[in-house]
């Protein structure tokens, strides 16, 4: 029987996928949190307020999971050996999503780096962002070789 690597690799480590995945998902109300002791309720709002946004958060966040615990399984069993390149495109998806996509604290931190016409063109345009991201992110699983098909040997017991 054949499944793909990324499929074995959710199936061996779940609680490492849903932990990773949690984790990013939070990090926007944990940095907001600094600032503010409403940060939660206000991510919560900017969620309900932007359902696109909110919907490619959460496809972002699970696809950061598989691609940390992806890398961490194929760094200790070399399948694919070019791991290099897909963790720095990883990484950069993974800011870019994070930075542009939903943070609002975020937008603060840039508008010290660019003018302000740049970050509103950002905040308007922030879902087609958040969409490059995902598709970076994709490319990376596949740079690592998620997406192998590999032959699982399973016995069947009597």
């Amino acid at each position: 029987m054949k499944e793909t690597l990324l499929v074995k690799v959710i199936k061996e480590k779940p609680l490492l996928v849903v932990a990773l995945a949690i984790v990013m998902f939070l990090v926007t109300p944990i940095i907001q949190s600094f600032n503010t002791s409403l940060a939660f309720e206000i991510w919560i709002r900017d969620l309900y307020q932007k359902p696109l946004n909110s919907t490619l958060y959460i496809i972002f966040s699970i696809l950061f999971g598989m691609l940390v615990t992806l890398y961490l399984y194929s760094r200790n069993s070399c399948i694919e050996c070019k791991t290099n390149n897909a963790r720095k495109s990883g990484i950069a998806g993974t800011l870019i999503g994070f930075m542009i996509g939903v943070c609002p604290a975020c937008f603060s931190f840039i508008g010290f780096l660019v003018p302000l016409s740049a970050s509103i063109f950002l905040t308007t345009f922030a879902p087609i962002f958040m969409t490059a991201s995902i598709a970076i992110i994709l490319y990376s699983i596949y740079r690592v070789g998620g997406f192998k098909s590999i032959s699982v040997n399973r016995q069947i017991e009597p």
